[in-house]
């Protein structure tokens, strides 16, 4: 199956982030909208929070909504075993701030052991929770 990519180019013109951006001018200033007091700066940092928070949302849901995906039940690396999976929240740092990732868990009790099914036996090695190569590398590289 071929995999979709993103560009920055082709989400930036994405017509609800502008609603949104309207949307927080007016949460964080009322009805009045900023005031002849309110600087360029001050501005900046109502969108620069805005866009943080954006970013943890999407990412949050994003890796929600991935995690699904792998069903209720994963069979166990080592007996093979089905296992349930529950999320383990851990925070994350990401490029455009932090969010909190509800990471897969599972647990064997014949092998009582931990692990986290984010990867398929037939793509050992690379993370399905990862948005590819040039993204965990441009992540490491920091």
């Amino acid at each position: 199956m071929a995999k979709r990519k993103f560009t920055p180019r082709g989400i930036t013109g994405y017509s609800p982030s502008r609603q949104a951006g309207k949307i927080v001018v007016r949460h964080a200033f009322g009805d009045q909208r900023p005031g002849l007091d309110v600087d360029l700066t001050q501005m900046e940092e109502v969108a620069y929070a805005a866009a943080q928070g954006l970013t943890a949302g999407a990412l949050e849901e994003a890796t929600i909504r991935q995690g699904e995906k792998l069903g209720e039940q994963q069979p166990c690396p080592q007996c093979h075993g089905l296992c349930p999976v529950t999320p383990e929240e851990r925070p994350i740092q990401a490029k455009g701030g932090a969010f909190q990732l509800r990471e897969p868990k599972c647990y064997c009790p014949t092998c009582r052991r931990d692990f986290f099914p984010s990867a398929s036996a037939t793509q050992a090695g690379r993370a399905r929770l990862q948005s590819g190569d040039h993204a965990q590398d441009s992540v490491r590289n920091r």
